[in-house]
């Protein structure tokens, strides 16, 4: 039997598909904060392609002081890339704990990975 998590993620994987990013994105949402690692990675990605400039930046921030730990682990990738941002790995490795704390699983995996 299929979880409702899993549900969220394929009804936001299908409605990118059929086009309409705002539906995608709100599953993706549901599933990704409910922890479906994938659902995590996927809308981590749809976060990242769309930041183009400052405002972008902006509205990230805005999502990730607001509780959205999927933007804040964004976050803390454009901090170890310097992307529309100066590179700064301190407040990067603080932005993935809290990530984590929150329950990110991608930010739990990189801190793992940097420890080992």
């Amino acid at each position: 039997m299929i979880s409702d998590l899993q549900q969220e993620y394929e009804a936001g994987a299908a409605a990118f598909k059929a086009g309409n990013a705002a539906e995608g994105a709100e599953h993706l949402r549901k599933a990704a904060f409910a922890g479906h690692e994938e659902a995590q990675n996927q809308l981590a990605r749809v976060y990242f392609a769309q930041l183009k400039s400052r405002q972008d930046l902006i509205s990230l921030e805005s999502a990730a002081q607001n509780g959205d730990h999927v933007a804040l682990f964004v976050l803390a990738m454009c901090l170890i890339e310097g992307r529309l941002m100066e590179k700064d790995t301190d407040k990067a490795l603080m932005a993935l704990k809290h990530a984590a704390a929150m329950g990110n699983s991608l930010a739990e995996n990189m801190l793992l990975q940097a420890q080992g």
